[in-house]
């Protein structure tokens, strides 16, 4: 399986602790990256770094919103905005999260390598393999928010 196709419309992304659980409790409303996802992405599969070291959540994102494209500060009232209004981040492309699926049945790194064919633990971006997708139906996952 190490040539598994992948979906262009999902990714996966590493997150750290406790980035996640702020988006779990709304207090985060963006994911900042230092590069644009190229459209079609809607959704990002967080994988939660060791000692997790799992896919574990599902969400569905809105277009990148570009700094130069719009007023400084973006609008919302999550984490990142207030780092970022403050200027304590400097991030290049917002992506506004519009919900929070828990997969009731993480994904394990041995599971990602042996079963979907990813060559390790995701560092930058991975586009979801179109066996996940075909395995996994996000939208009957938890819905968290």
């Amino acid at each position: 399986m190490k040539n598994e196709k992948a979906a262009a419309t999902d990714v996966i992304l590493s997150i750290r602790d406790p980035f996640m659980q702020q988006m779990i409790d709304g207090e985060k409303i963006y994911e900042f990256r230092p590069y644009r996802m190229q459209s079609p992405v809607v959704r990002i599969w967080f994988y939660r770094v060791a000692p997790l070291s799992r896919v574990e959540y599902v969400c569905e994102i809105e277009p990148a919103v570009v700094r130069e494209d719009v007023d400084p500060k973006f609008s919302g009232n999550g984490t990142e905005t207030k780092e970022t209004n403050k200027g304590k981040i400097k991030p290049e492309f917002a992506y506004k999260i519009l919900s929070v699926y828990k997969l009731n049945a993480p994904i394990t790194l041995v599971a990602l390598k042996k079963d979907h064919g990813v060559g390790g633990a995701p560092q930058g971006m991975v586009y979801t393999p179109s066996s996940i997708l075909e395995s996994v139906e996000w939208k009957c996952q938890t819905r968290l928010r």
